[in-house]
């Protein structure tokens, strides 16, 4: 497994596009020798509320190792698959914050998205993608449906229109090391 100088953040809603995003990612981490995360946040409304703190702390354990089942399924055959390393994290709350938390503590290079279903009734500011964009000032990154892969299956970077950004990154890392 690898040990990498950059960064990619998956952010995950853990529906059938995560997959997608995290293959994604692990594929374009081969290709730029990059470390990947993946994060989910859940919000603490979901959780079911009781009045009885030892049964809240029953039911918040309960979700947890569910949860972390859940991501641990998703991840594993893709980081297998890859030969990669992916750190995994969740975390309660209010959604957003936790995102915005957790990209500030992350400092990630990159932010993979899982494309989203266009929802029939869209609330002023219940948007991710708007989110992360607004609080991150690098490369993000919306996997779809379309394929990126060349004939080999590998990310294409010529692709995505990250080859020069990329080879630039490479440059701007090396000046910094040796100034």
């Amino acid at each position: 497994m690898k040990n990498n100088n950059y960064k990619i953040l998956v952010l995950s809603d853990l529906k059938e596009k995560s997959i997608q995003a995290l293959s994604y990612a692990a594929k374009l981490s081969n290709e730029i020798d990059a470390n990947v995360e993946f994060f989910y946040a859940k919000s603490a409304t979901e959780v079911e509320q009781t009045e009885d703190p030892l049964s809240a702390i029953n039911i918040i354990t309960e979700v947890s190792k569910k949860i972390d089942e859940k991501i641990k399924n998703l991840v594993a055959p893709i980081s297998k698959d890859n030969n990669i390393e992916i750190k995994t994290a969740f975390a309660y709350g209010n959604v957003k914050s936790e995102i915005k938390n957790y990209i500030e503590m992350s400092r990630p290079d990159m932010i993979i998205l899982g494309e989203r279903a266009g929802k029939r009734f869209k609330f002023l500011g219940d948007n991710i993608t708007r989110l992360v964009n607004k609080n991150y000032k690098g490369v993000i990154f919306v996997a779809t449906d379309k394929t990126i892969l060349d004939a080999n299956g590998e990310v294409s970077l010529d692709s995505l229109g990250l080859k020069n950004n990329i080879d630039n990154y490479n440059l701007d890392s090396k000046k910094e090391l040796t100034a």
